[in-house]
């Protein structure tokens, strides 16, 4: 039985879990007899005894003259070793007793249950079984209960143990020599042992257990009063064994020798034994012993000559019967070898199952082996044939990748296709604008005229340059300007990334207009679009700060800008919904928890008592009230609450904290993706700063997060009502321990009321720091959002902000004086922009927020100039891959440069047949996937209810246009649309045929070559790539086998990828075709209204009847007889005539003078064009041909004045628009 000094010696050995009480309890004495120890155990330096108690000298304080020494010391010293070893002595017999009846006695009863015989009754009935006929078991102590005891005096005496030894019953029945009684027990354990007794002697336990000085002092006392004196424990054994000795008979001495010593004698037999076999041996044998060695050379000439004898007689045999031998040897080598081949093929198909099973396991051994040979760092080209051969796959996903080419050819193709239809469709924009301005422009002169009024120009107001409805050019090239500037600035974070930190680093006070617009400028973050840009630029901006650090440490002593972007991202609704599920029910059960308070501060709690207390009674207590934290503790009131106080903490605290770790799942992925980015940029930089990036996400995630909703919950709307100032300091008591726990650093001397709770800090930390670790690991946001480079160009629309003017300039004014911060490339967009924009304009002061478009104004998408290069490089990979699956070498270049064979022509072949299976199984594929986007698109155009064949966003003016123009419209329109359709959807085909040609070509001409030939075309495509990606001939071409190895090791992950980015590359062809088709239905629509536009401005002018008998009545007059008039006038002026109207300006070579005999004649006879024919004696008719809509643009344009009739007259814009509207 184990003894257990935790729990069974009457609590004498101390709880060593030092509890909030303990730590308070300064004023307690410990084992050691110091006052003030706070430390209970009586382990380590502390501990009392160690195998036997030591000697200490008294306190240097006590009052003697010798140094901290007293006559009484060794005496003292003395009587409680004599005292500890007793109390060792009596657990021994109690654990000996427990181990002989098998029940636990208690060590705080174990005297009495000894008085009381019952347990002496049962060990005597274990030693005798039959001996005790009835226990007596009163609780209350009876002389009855002598009988027990004397139950255990007869079996003493029955097994005859010496009388010397037992006690009285006295000395037990009546406490007068209990010493005697522990002895009485030792010795008879000792006997029993000697005379077979089942269970051994008592156990040695001094040294091994501890006790109290208390218990110490109580049993040295109970031996002085008595007078008793300690019985040597340590000879009992010895002087069990001399009384045996004593009163055994001889014939019982022998056998107990010979029981004691049974090891001993039969060693000794056994040696006995040995000498005499030797002896024996050596008389029978000793001639032969002496003549060995002629002996064993006779024995071996013998030997030798009859093997000889014999080996010649069967030589002799063999040769003679040589040719049937060889016969028979071949008979039954065949016969065994087929036996054994059937036996083998037998057993093999009896057990196929676990034949597969092992070739399996060998395989993946050995795939396994020339895996992580691949995977160390420099894979060699053994080790990839060996993987090939094994895998049975040498293919990198080329049908993937050349589905990818093909859809993203097909992507760029449609974006460019858009795009042109886009700049047509604003061209169209500009020509109705001017149209419509035109109109009002004639509205205006045929008013003026009927009131009669000359010179009555209006005079137009001043328009803002943020209006995309102004005419002005110069405006709406800034306006545009404008809105490519904020599109590139809000896409492109590192623009925004740089200016922001460089105005943070300089203390700037742009930087709050800057921080202000940045949540415009990206809509708060309300729909997934706006919010994957803005976590983009906290991104850019974590990667740029962690840059600019040089030790970790440094980033608790900066103020990051990222930070402070986080903290206006996260007052957004979806974070702060997640903060009110989560916190709500915590808080408010704070505040309505009655009468709580969690103060730390002793001093605060002991003022708060006499404060209560003066109160409630109205007198002044007798305490001091300004006290010292120690005099505070010392108040036994003060410290309850104090500990109370600390343990709610814990308990409260503890809630908050598996709720926050409970609440992962449904944390928002904003916060997580700023974690994870946070962690990956630091643990790039310092890998092996684990722990301090777990406190960075912690600072992050709770600090800034979480904290402040749990310091003012009010503000955040976690509760309605306002708090006071107790709820308040609860609520700061908690936060300040979830602080300390989330960056796992324990309380310090400025907290030191909360340093008992230290321990707790170390385990919860690493629960909150796994749980800070395990936000920080979620996808990337491009698969969250599934968003793409084709995104924006895909959409309809494009993406609208609500931003002031002010904050426009503001903005432009700011990245323009630090524009040498943010990009020093002349050729940078952002410098394009910023030149063409020019200096800010201030005079755009208006805080009223407008709609600004974002426009893409660098959205043709070219190739980097690598495709072929990457074309190349990928299909030499896979010539690459199918040689070394074939041919084996020590590098590259020595496969390339090894001889070919047979066997390698026949497995190249076999392999290029595979290979043209697999490519019309691509070109299969290629032609589903054709119809199906054909398919989807033929469904979206039939949908009627689809809204990008609504008219309500394209139409304008659509009131002034009549109803059967609009159907006319439309129809001609829709059937342009299909013919332009039917024609891209030829182009595709034809595309797509030319590929699967070029590659049928290909592998037509592989089908004809040779390994040799596959070879050495490898060879001319390793040259070409040389230098590409370091792909050296230099190194064997080690890159290039690095670059296959990488991708061969990753062919799954890259395979789910691409087969993502194949679905979503089929997505935006889509939305691309439903954006062809929008920009086709607005182009049309544009279209119509301006030819409706142009049919109004002749309908709606009444022709003029010229003057009886002037010039223009017998000009018509001659048009009509010959039957020549124009549907829409004719109107014939002289030279001289539009001169003085400053409607032309002059005539080349031609005099003022002679200005009269020049005729121009101005007809129309189609909508909107304009015939000029110029006639005189002096050269031949020149005739031009000018319409409305060119006008129109030279007047946008500022253009003063055009030259007409081949370079013969100039004329001014605006008075000859001004003739045109007035006629």
């Amino acid at each position: 039985m184990e003894i257990d000094d935790s729990s069974q010696l009457n609590g004498s050995v101390k709880n060593s879990n030092t509890s909030i009480n303990q730590q308070c309890e300064n004023n307690d004495i410990s084992a050691s007899g110091k006052k003030g120890s706070n430390d209970s155990s009586l382990s380590g330096n502390n501990k009392l005894f160690q195998d036997r108690r030591r000697l200490r000298k008294h306190n240097a304080g006590d009052n003697n003259d010798d140094g901290g020494y007293n006559k009484e010391w060794m005496d003292i010293e003395r009587k409680n070793i004599q005292a500890y070893e007793y109390l060792c002595h009596v657990e021994e017999a109690r654990d000996w007793i427990e181990r002989c009846i098998e029940e636990q006695i208690d060590s705080k009863t174990f005297e009495e249950q000894l008085r009381r015989g019952i347990v002496l009754a049962k060990l005597a009935q274990i030693i005798q079984p039959g001996s005790v006929k009835k226990i007596f078991d009163a609780e209350k102590l009876q002389y009855r209960h002598s009988d027990n005891i004397n139950y255990l005096f007869n079996v003493m005496r029955n097994i005859k143990f010496p009388e010397n030894f037992i006690f009285e019953l006295t000395d037990l029945y009546d406490k007068k020599n209990i010493p005697k009684v522990i002895y009485c027990l030792h010795a008879l354990s000792h006997f029993l042992e000697v005379t077979g007794f089942l269970h051994p002697a008592v156990k040695d336990l001094v040294g091994k257990l501890e006790f109290s000085e208390e218990q110490l002092n109580i049993v040295q006392e109970n031996f002085e009063e008595n007078g008793l004196q300690l019985p040597q424990f340590k000879n009992v054994e010895a002087a069990v064994q001399k009384e045996m000795n004593n009163v055994l008979t001889e014939e019982q001495k022998r056998e107990l020798y010979y029981k004691e010593n049974c090891d001993k004698i039969i060693k000794v037999q056994s040696v006995s034994r040995g000498y005499l076999a030797r002896k024996k041996y050596k008389d029978e044998y000793g001639n032969i012993l002496n003549n060995k060695d002629k002996i064993i050379k006779i024995q071996a000439a013998m030997r030798g000559y009859m093997e000889r004898k014999k080996y010649n007689e069967r030589k002799k045999y063999f040769k003679e019967n040589e040719a049937s031998i060889i016969k028979l040897q071949a008979m039954v080598r065949g016969k065994k070898a087929r036996k054994e081949y059937l036996d083998r093929k037998n057993y093999y198909e009896n057990n196929i199952d676990k034949v597969i099973k092992v070739q399996a396991q060998v395989r993946r051994f050995l795939a396994m082996k020339y895996y992580r040979e691949l995977k160390s760092g420099k894979p060699s080209s053994n080790a990839l044939h060996h993987y090939l051969r094994l895998m049975g796959d040498n293919t990198l996903d080329f049908d993937y990748d050349s589905e990818m080419e093909y859809l993203r050819e097909l992507a760029i193709r449609k974006i460019r296709e858009n795009l042109e239809l886009e700049r047509e469709v604003n061209t169209l924009d500009v020509k109705i604008e001017l149209l419509v301005k035109n109109q009002i422009s004639i509205q205006e002169v045929v008013h003026s005229s009927k009131k009669k009024k000359k010179n009555a120009q209006a005079t137009e107001p001043t328009e803002s340059i943020f209006s995309n409805k102004t005419p002005d050019k110069e405006k709406r090239r800034k306006y545009k300007l404008y809105q490519n500037l904020f599109y590139l600035v809000q896409t492109n974070q590192k623009y925004l990334a740089k200016l922001m930190i460089r105005l943070n680093s300089i203390g700037s006070n742009q930087i709050k207009t800057i921080e202000n617009t940045v949540m415009s400028l990206y809509g708060y973050a309300q729909n997934n679009r706006e919010e994957y840009l803005l976590l983009n630029l906290i991104k850019k901006t974590i990667e740029y700060e962690v840059e600019d650090i040089n030790d970790i440490g440094d980033f608790w002593r900066i103020n990051p800008i990222f930070i402070k972007l986080v903290l206006h991202y996260c007052r957004g609704a979806k974070e702060q919904q997640y903060l009110r599920d989560l916190l709500q029910p915590l808080i408010k059960s704070v505040i309505n928890s009655e009468g709580l308070e969690l103060e730390s501060n002793p001093v605060a709690i002991y003022k708060n008592f006499i404060r209560n207390e003066e109160y409630k009674t109205g007198v002044k207590p007798d305490k001091k009230y300004d006290v010292d934290p120690k005099e505070a503790l010392a108040d036994e009131e003060t410290k309850k609450t104090y500990i109370n106080h600390l343990q709610k903490l814990r308990e409260i605290t503890n809630k908050f904290l598996d709720a926050i770790i409970a609440s992962l799942p449904n944390m928002p992925y904003s916060i997580r993706c700023i974690a994870m980015e946070l962690s990956s940029h630091f643990m790039e930089k310092w890998p092996n700063n684990q722990a301090d990036v777990t406190k960075i996400l912690g600072n992050l995630i709770y600090y800034r997060y979480i904290n402040p909703v749990i310091c003012a919950p009010e503000g955040f709307d976690i509760i309605e009502s306002t708090i006071n100032q107790i709820q308040r300091k609860n609520l700061a008591e908690i936060a300040k321990l979830l602080h300390n726990i989330s960056v796992n650093k324990p309380f310090a001397m400025d907290n030191q009321w909360l340093q008992p709770l230290n321990e707790y800090i170390g385990v919860a930390g690493k629960k909150f720091a796994a749980f800070f670790n395990k936000v920080a690991c979620v996808e990337t946001a491009e698969a969250h959002y599934q968003i793409d480079e084709f995104d924006d160009l895909a959409k309809t629309n494009n993406p609208i902000i609500f931003i002031s003017p002010k904050e426009i300039i503001e903005v432009h004014s700011c990245i323009l004086e630090h524009i040498e911060d943010i990009e020093i490339n002349e050729n940078d967009p952002l410098r394009i922009i910023l030149k063409d924009l020019g200096e800010p304009v201030k005079t755009e002061t208006s805080e009223k927020e407008i709609q600004l478009t974002l426009v893409n104004g660098f959205a043709d998408v070219n190739d980097d100039g690598n495709t072929e290069m990457k074309h190349l490089l990928r299909k030499t990979k896979n010539m690459v891959l199918d040689i070394l699956l074939i041919q084996n070498g020590t590098s590259i270049v020595d496969v390339l440069n090894k001889p070919s064979s047979d066997d390698l022509e026949t497995d190249f072949h076999e392999l290029v047949e595979q290979k043209i299976v697999n490519n019309e199984l691509l070109k299969q594929k290629l032609e589903e996937e054709k119809r199906e986007l054909e398919s989807n698109n033929l469904k979206k155009k039939s949908n009627p209810n689809s809204p990008n064949n609504s008219n309500n966003s394209i139409n304008k003016s659509s009131n002034e246009m009549s109803k059967s123009a609009n159907e006319i419209d439309k129809s001609t329109n829709t059937m342009s649309k299909s013919t332009g359709s039917v024609n891209k959807s030829q182009n595709e085909l034809e595309s797509r045929n030319n590929l699967a040609k070029t590659k049928s070509i290909s592998f037509t001409q592989l089908k004809e070559s040779t390994f040799a030939e596959y070879k050495n075309l490898a060879k001319e495509n390793l040259e070409k790539l040389e230098g590409y990606h370091d792909i050296k001939k230099e190194n064997d071409y080690q890159t290039l086998l690095n670059i296959i190895t990488k991708e061969l090791l990753n062919k799954n992950i890259h395979r789910e990828q691409k087969i993502a980015e194949i679905k979503k590359l089929k997505q935006t062809i889509g939305n691309l075709k439903q954006k062809e088709d929008y920009l086709m239905e607005q182009k049309n629509s544009y279209n119509g209204y301006i030819d409706q536009c142009m049919r109004q401005l002749s309908n709606n002018k009444k022709p003029t009847k010229p003057t009886i008998f002037s010039r223009q009545y017998y000009y018509l007059k001659k048009l009509e007889k010959e039957g020549k008039v124009p549907q829409f006038g004719s109107y014939q002026y002289t030279a001289e005539q539009l001169h003085k109207r400053h409607i032309l300006e002059s005539i080349n070579g031609v005099s003022q003078k002679l200005y009269g005999a020049i005729k121009f004649t101005i007809s129309s006879d189609e909508v909107g064009i304009f015939n000029i024919v110029a006639k005189a004696k002096l050269f031949e008719p020149t005739e031009i041909t000018i319409t409305l809509e060119e006008l129109l643009d030279a007047r946008y344009n500022e253009i003063q004045t055009l030259t007409i009739c081949d370079g013969l007259a100039k004329i001014n814009v605006n008075l000859l628009l001004h003739l045109i509207n007035k006629k």
